[in-house]
């Protein structure tokens, strides 16, 4: 039998507002996840949450129109956020997009805890776009779960966006089902917070279905930014590509856990993974955990992680040619990060991100 944590204020708090049942004994009895909990090693929330307020705060859902229906939903019933997200919320939103469409829902937490869920379906053959962003202030707490389902020979583009937080903590988790046929094409972009985590789980069911997951993030002094991901291929002839990079300047910490995971009737899959990190500094944090899980043997899977520093040989060249060093390396760590936001179509979108960009290199230049 397991040792039953104390629970601190936060979780008591958290707890207490929960009626009595299964998720709460979950809550009461293992706590939140922590360093001890394998898939959040490297991202501590108990102990981010620790000094935060535990009453509760609000979060401001701006969407670019009303949802179509509230329902009753169940999103990733084996993890502890995104059940307390629905345990904690009257209803969940759901939206139906339509074909050409594009759907915005900007999220902005205050202090104290909040908790939200929404929905968005894709119906088949359906194409449109997906843009969130998400915010939440000194000694906030918003925890969100979404739920996204693409029909078949569907299409969406969705965009993440994360603002800096250096006082408030960020919970994302995402749950996806790709039908056959369907395709999409996932781009974050983050600045972390004392704690952000960007979760993903999709599930990819093969039959032409393709994946294309990228995404760049960029971590000052104090900010912490967790992107975790798993695609599960259930079904022939699907592919997946992903490419993520990252740097981190002294102080800040990047976490990046990407698994693809192929069952045994997914033949003829095509995945491929790669993350890229760039310590700016010493002092500096990046933890990477790339992993393949293959019980198919007919498939083309591949993985691949690197960290290093800014590279001497082209720093000495752009010097050479009368840029101080603090602009070389801020012009190298760009052309490193923008790669992943170059491949937003949208001209407009991926402007307005390499944008954000900039801004935020030159805040840590």
């Amino acid at each position: 039998m397991g040792v039953v944590p104390q629970l601190s204020a936060f979780e008591a708090a958290l707890a207490a507002s929960l009626p009595a049942g299964e998720l709460r004994a979950a809550l009461e009895t293992g706590g939140l996840p922590h360093r001890r909990v394998e898939a959040w090693k490297w991202s501590d929330l108990r102990a981010a949450l620790a000094k935060t307020p535990s009453g509760a705060g609000t979060l401001a859902v701006n969407a670019s129109r009303e949802a179509d229906e509230i329902a009753t939903l169940e999103h990733q019933p084996d993890l502890l956020m995104p059940r307390l997200a629905a345990g904690l919320t009257d209803g969940c939103p759901v939206y139906a997009l339509k074909e050409g469409e594009s759907l915005s829902l900007d999220f902005e937490g205050s202090e104290g805890a909040a908790h939200h869920i929404a929905a968005v379906n894709v119906p088949a053959g359906v194409s449109a776009a997906l843009h969130e962003r998400y915010r939440v202030a000194a000694g906030g707490f918003a925890n969100i779960a979404l739920r996204i389902v693409l029909g078949e020979g569907a299409s969406l583009t969705r965009i993440v966006e994360q603002d800096a937080s250096p006082d408030g903590v960020l919970v994302v988790t995402s749950g996806i089902d790709l039908a056959p046929r369907a395709k999409m094409h996932q781009t974050t972009l983050g600045f972390g917070a004392k704690l952000a985590r960007l979760e993903t789980h999709i599930t990819q069911a093969g039959e032409g279905a393709e994946l294309n997951l990228g995404g760049s993030y960029l971590v000052a002094s104090g900010l912490h930014l967790d992107q975790t991901g798993i695609v599960r291929h259930t079904g022939p002839n699907g592919a997946t590509r992903e490419l993520f990079k990252g740097a981190a300047a002294k102080g800040g910490r990047g976490v990046f856990q990407g698994k693809i995971h192929v069952e045994q009737a997914a033949q003829k899959t095509d995945a491929q993974m790669n993350h890229r990190g760039l310590l700016l500094a010493d002092g500096a944090e990046i933890y990477a955990k790339p992993e393949l899980e293959i019980y198919a043997d007919d498939v083309v899977c591949a993985h691949g992680n690197a960290l290093g520093a800014v590279d001497d040989e082209a720093l000495f060249y752009m010097r050479q040619r009368g840029l101080s060093e603090p602009r070389a390396r801020a012009l190298l760590t760009r052309s490193f990060l923008a790669e992943p936001l170059e491949a937003v179509e949208d001209e407009t979108v991926r402007d307005a991100l390499l944008a954000k960009l900039d801004a935020a290199l030159e805040a840590v230049s």
